[in-house]
């Protein structure tokens, strides 16, 4: 081969590697880029209501909360997410990305348990919101990349952080194996997904440490993936159920040293019983200073490990207790307790008229309330109509004056005005407000509300006038629930299918009414 030859194959050889050069790193940022739109698509974010509940001043009073969740199934349309997220929720709702609505989709608890923080979710409607693809958090390492998502602080929806896993085993209360990671996790951030770099759902965030001044220490918390799909399992056969042994808040960890001071049996630790239990499974069992060194044929080193250990059996299981007692050894057997003990959630209130909630006249009354011409909202009934449309009560408070405690509005809350079939009608009276509110009920149209939001401008000082602040429109579906009640003027049971005259009457003696 000559040497022009020579030249044009080594330039021939030359440009096929560089015009191969491109595509080779094309295909290899494709390879390593993460596609975090996709975990973005699937993440939403939850807002929650309470109940309606009466405070130490007579208001009514409720509270918003948010959390995170992640679609796990389109068909079912199923969210899982955080029990704390839900726990004591009335009302659950759900934003997909980019969700645009004031009011999120409508969601009902399918069921939760605490021992986990596990929650299942059943949307209304999940219309082009893409499932997750679930991982296997077994396979999990310490270094792997995480991408954490959800709402952080609860007013940054659809936001993302990365970090790594930092350990994959991290025992904090109770029994999961949380997946420690250094990704971003804040308040709202609970109940989101923590995904791999490949996208999938490896875990569910659920804690993060903090100082005794509450500030984030940058370790987050999240329960495994594959303990989550169990859990779930479990869930989807009935309520929670653990076995529970009785041993909260009367037995304390004793270390090897101080085990072998009282001739504890092997080289490990052991458990001390700081109290003689009362009641539960140990009442009669356990007393005071017997220190358990086996649990059915395993060793006992801490309170957590006990706890692990127990929680691996279900109530009716039966633990045989290896123990010391003034000395020497016994044993004796515990049948195990039910560990749910969940509480019954609060049932809606009932209530006379259309909007769920109670408005007086002050315009007649002295000092501050005088002021006020238009109908004051005094107290709001949890799940009728005004409670689901966010609208809150006027509230009451008190300051220290020497010896003295003088009570204070805090702040008033006055209907002023009414939006009915596109046209808007100024309030000045209760009936007014009455009369609109049958009649959309009647019509079985949305009624929108003018509420005016009057305040002390600094909150703390009784002697500050009350002054406009803020004006807000509520949409809420008037609905009927007439409650139950006597009379005690009348002495005769008013309510259901019982007409109202006697009530509102006996209302408008003292200036209120229930709408």
């Amino acid at each position: 081969m000559n040497r022009k030859s020579t030249i044009l194959w080594r330039m021939a050889v030359l440009g096929l590697f560089a015009s191969l050069v491109p595509l080779a790193i094309y295909a290899l940022e494709r390879h390593n880029r993460i596609d975090t739109a996709s975990m973005l698509d699937v993440s939403v974010s939850i807002r929650t209501m309470s109940h309606v509940t009466v405070d130490k001043f007579g208001d009514s009073v409720w509270e918003i909360n948010n959390g995170s969740g992640f679609l796990v199934s389109s068909r079912n349309c199923e969210v899982w997410t955080n029990h704390h997220v839900i726990e004591g929720a009335a009302l659950v709702e759900v934003f997909p990305k980019g969700w645009n609505g004031t009011a999120g989709i409508p969601a009902r608890v399918i069921n939760s348990t605490p021992r986990y923080d596990i929650a299942i979710l059943q949307l209304d409607n999940c219309d082009q919101v893409p499932q997750a693809v679930l991982g296997n958090s077994n396979r999990v390492q310490a270094g792997d990349e995480t991408f954490a998502v959800g709402n952080p602080l609860g007013r940054n929806p659809d936001s993302i952080s990365r970090g790594i896993i930092s350990h994959t085993e991290r025992y904090r209360d109770g029994v999961t194996p949380y997946l420690q990671t250094d990704a971003a996790i804040n308040p709202g951030n609970s109940g989101g997904a923590l995904f791999d770099r490949n996208g999938h759902v490896i875990g569910i965030n659920t804690a993060i440490d903090s100082s005794r001044y509450g500030t984030n220490l940058g370790i987050g918390f999240a329960v495994p993936i594959s303990l989550v799909m169990q859990a779930v399992a479990d869930l989807r056969q009935g309520p929670p159920s653990w076995g529970d042994a009785g041993f909260s808040g009367i037995v304390s960890t004793l270390t090897p040293d101080e085990a072998e001071v009282l001739q504890v049996p092997g080289s490990g630790g052991a458990l001390v019983v700081t109290k003689t239990p009362a009641e539960g499974p140990s009442q009669g069992q356990l007393i005071v200073h017997d220190v358990i060194y086996r649990i059915n044929d395993s060793e006992i080193y801490s309170t957590e490990q006990a706890v692990r250990l127990v929680g691996q059996y279900d109530a009716g299981d039966s633990l045989t207790l290896d123990l010391m007692r003034a000395g020497e050894r016994q044993r004796v057997e515990i049948v195990l307790g039910q560990g749910w003990k969940g509480d019954a959630a609060p049932s809606p209130d009932n209530y006379d008229g259309y909007l769920g909630m109670t408005v007086e006249m002050w315009d007649a009354a002295e000092g501050d309330r005088g002021q006020f011409k238009r109908p004051v909202i005094t107290k709001v009934h949890s799940l009728g109509p005004a409670h689901r449309a966010h609208i809150s009560s006027s509230q009451k408070s008190v300051v220290i004056n020497g010896p003295y405690v003088i009570p204070y509005l805090l702040d008033v809350k006055t209907v002023t005005g009414v939006a009915y079939q596109g046209k808007f009608h100024s309030i000045a009276t209760v009936d007014e407000l009455d009369e609109f509110a049958a009649q959309a009920y009647r019509d079985g149209n949305p009624l929108l509300l003018e509420v005016e939001y009057w305040a002390r401008s600094d909150p703390r000082d009784h002697k500050t006038d009350l002054e406009l602040e803020s004006t807000a429109f509520f949409k809420l579906m008037p609905e009927r629930a007439i409650a139950d009640f006597i009379d005690p003027g009348a002495g005769e049971m008013l309510g259901r299918g019982v007409s109202g005259p006697p009530f509102e009457s006996s209302r408008r003696q003292v200036g209120s009414r229930n709408i």
